[in-house]
Order: C-alpha cells, then structure tokens, then sequence
C-alpha cells in the first residue's frame, strides 16, 4: 500500500451496522453468497472490458479487494482481460483463505474515500461528518457508500454544488438496502426525509494521520 494515503483502521465491530450493509447493497448484493466472483456480473464485466466500456460495474467486493491492493488498472484490450482474469483467479483464492467478514472489514478499511489520498471509513467519516463511523447514522452511511464510485466527484466541501446529485446517489443507496430488505420501509423513509433536508456535513480535521 501506498505510503502516500492516509488510513485508520477500525473493525467491523467499530462501524455502524448500516455501513457495511450499505456497501454491500451498492457494491455487490450477492457477496455472501458468491466465491468471490459474481457469476451473474461477469459475462458484462468481460465485454466492457473487450469494448473498453468501464462504466460497467462488474467487480465484486473481493475483487475490488484485490484491484485495490495490487494496484493493477489495465481496463481495454488483451491487457484488460488478463488483469481481469488474474483478479477472478485471486479472488477466489482470498475467498478460501479468510472468511466473508474479515474481506468485508479489509475492504472498508482500503477504499479511497475522497480528500487528499484519505483512504477507509473512518477517515471517510471523520471527513465529511467530523465524527467516527460507529456514530454514523442510517444517511450518513448511505452516503459514504454511494460514493464509493468516484468520492471527490461528490464532495460537499469543494467549489461545485453537488447537493442534488449527493440526494439522488444517497437515496437510490437507501433504496436498494430496503429492497434487500436491510432496513425497514420506515426506516428508508426517514432517511429519505433527512436527506432531502440536507445532511449534515462538517469538515474534520484528518491532516494529522498517517
């Protein structure tokens, strides 16, 4: 790992119990169930990658899990099928070395979250809402997870008004957690409410870790 990005790590036990589900609603909604591979996904992720489409999101969490760590970004041509077929190969291999929770807890602590090279949900957090993820809310969770896609494109704090996109990222995330039927109806509709109020971000100071 780079010794440019910026980490805390914490445990699962240490998070929200909506975060991880909230990146398991976004990211790979099969991800207990599958050997690291997501079979129903992979036919798309081979022919945007023949194609050069990136835009499909093809990986599972275990493979992002390893894309994160090797590092290897080949995406177009011969060179992207090799980098894919290496990262299924991996994949499975992580999937029968360490168990679910523990590629779960790896992941949410390697993820670039936005910011100058921060890097896990507890900077993520500390970031936008100046607090730890075990104190995030049921939004709040929603959102750092809807981001995952492209963080700094979502940044609250930058010259670019992305109020409107921030709601329409963080509600489809609520949404496909009550389908999955992670949280309640009631749940998902007073989350809604509190995004279209407005989240509260506040910027914290995450200058000092290393």
């Amino acid at each position: 790992l780079s010794s440019d990005e910026k980490r805390k790590t914490v445990s699962l036990s240490e998070m929200s119990p909506y975060l991880p589900k909230a990146y398991i609603a976004i990211e790979d909604k099969r991800f207990y169930s599958h050997n690291g591979v997501d079979i129903k996904r992979t036919a798309g992720a081979i022919l945007g990658t023949v194609t050069g489409n990136s835009s499909y999101g093809g990986s599972s969490i275990t493979q992002q899990l390893v894309k994160n760590i090797t590092k290897d970004k080949a995406r177009s041509g011969i060179a992207g099928v090799v980098r894919k077929m290496k990262e299924w190969s991996k994949a499975v291999q992580v999937e029968r070395m360490i168990s679910k929770d523990q590629i779960l807890e790896l992941y949410l602590n390697i993820i670039f979250v936005g910011g100058n090279e921060l890097h896990g949900v507890e900077l993520g957090s500390q970031y936008y809402f100046n607090k730890s993820a075990k104190d995030l809310d049921l939004a709040e969770c929603a959102f750092l997870a809807g981001i995952n896609n492209s963080p700094n494109s979502y940044n609250p704090f930058g010259d670019k008004d992305n109020t409107n996109k921030i709601k329409t990222r963080t509600k489809t995330v609520l949404n496909k957690m009550k389908d999955l039927k992670y949280i309640t109806d009631d749940e998902c509709s007073s989350a809604i409410a509190e995004v279209e109020k407005g989240l509260n971000f506040k910027n914290g100071d995450v200058t000092a870790v290393t």
